[in-house]
């Protein structure tokens, strides 16, 4: 920054908006000792918990995230950053999904996966952290962007998520210094990060007062595609969706292939996934064709197919032996 800038009185005149140094607390007027006192422990702290920062000049900067109004100066990275040529789709939602937003949330993150599609997330309770915890069960590259200190996460769920995310070679990522810890304030800030590591954003279950919309906002004004799942009308958690759609500040999404095809990026030949399966009695057939994409009880099920519960039971566990359904809590059942 010393460089850059001829000192960092300069750096403090810089243009409005052609940066950010949240990263530092240091007053306009503070002797330069001190400045280099706390950049060094800075350094030190880092280097201790093998936190690596990456300036807005090295190379490995994202391209991307250069290219967005007031980018962050420094990032402090646990992990890695993405590859250069690793296309990145952001994939926010709320933080009190339905389980339609679960579900959505994992067929979508399933199929980029498969495409070699890299995701970025916030490890938010609800549908970043089913994104993030989805990746990482199919071994893919996802980065988490975290409005704290990249060693400050709170809880021992989300702690677990995100060294798994490091162990898979993905990253979670900070504006925010080690030692920092989170404020309300931080948060919407951190979303334009978000929005700006990816070429698009893709928005599943929305209330009409989320910070989801927020980063529907940054990702439009930085000129990247916003995506948005539609939803019950009569959703409280899709309500932020239909807006954006309604009022075309994003693009009405309804499958993974479609975000795909629109930037052109190649689609892999995937096998379907109950290719060259075969039922085998008529039971197995009559609850096959029950099933659908909306889950669906088990009791219901033995009334529609007019069959015993432990009949039912016995045929939708070799169903979901061959991957033909799956069942959810409270033992509902949904095709695959």
């Amino acid at each position: 920054m010393l460089d850059k800038y001829q000192g960092y009185e300069h750096f403090f005149n810089a243009k409005q908006g052609e940066l950010s140094y949240n990263s530092f607390e240091i007053e306009k007027n503070e002797p330069l000792d001190n400045v280099e006192l706390k950049v060094q422990e800075l350094l030190e702290n880092c280097e201790k918990k093998n936190i690596k920062i990456v300036t807005i000049w090295d190379e490995n900067f994202p391209e991307l995230l250069k290219n967005i109004t007031s980018p962050p100066l420094l990032l402090f990275v646990r992990g890695n950053l993405p590859d250069r040529d690793l296309n990145l789709i952001s994939i926010v939602g709320t933080r009190h999904n339905t389980m339609y937003g679960k579900l959505i949330t994992e067929k979508f993150v399933e199929y980029f996966v498969n495409n070699n599609i890299g995701i970025v997330s916030g490890l938010a309770n609800g549908i970043d952290t089913i994104s993030h915890r989805k990746v990482c069960e199919m071994k893919g590259k996802t980065f988490a962007i975290v409005a704290h200190g990249v060693d400050m996460i709170s809880s021992a769920f989300s702690e677990k998520i995100a060294s798994r995310i490091v162990e898979n070679g993905g990253g979670i990522i900070s504006e925010y210094p080690c030692g920092t810890p989170a404020q309300i304030g931080y948060f919407p800030v951190r979303n334009r990060i978000i929005s700006g590591f990816s070429q698009a954003t893709l928005i599943i279950e929305s209330g009409i007062k989320s910070g989801t919309l927020i980063t529907a906002k940054f990702a439009f004004d930085q000129n990247r595609e916003v995506y948005a799942i539609p939803g019950n009308i009569n959703s409280e958690k899709s309500k932020g969706c239909n807006e954006l759609i309604k009022n075309n500040q994003s693009i009405l999404c309804t499958s993974p292939e479609q975000i795909l095809i629109d930037f052109g990026w190649k689609l892999k030949e995937l096998p379907l996934a109950n290719e060259a399966i075969q039922l085998e009695n008529a039971n197995e057939l009559k609850l096959y064709k029950i099933l659908d994409h909306e889950p669906k009880q088990v009791d219901i099920i033995a009334d529609m197919a007019d069959l015993e519960i432990p009949q039912v039971l016995v045929t939708l566990l070799n169903l979901e032996f061959k991957g033909l359904i799956k069942q959810l809590p409270g033992k509902n059942f949904i095709k695959v």
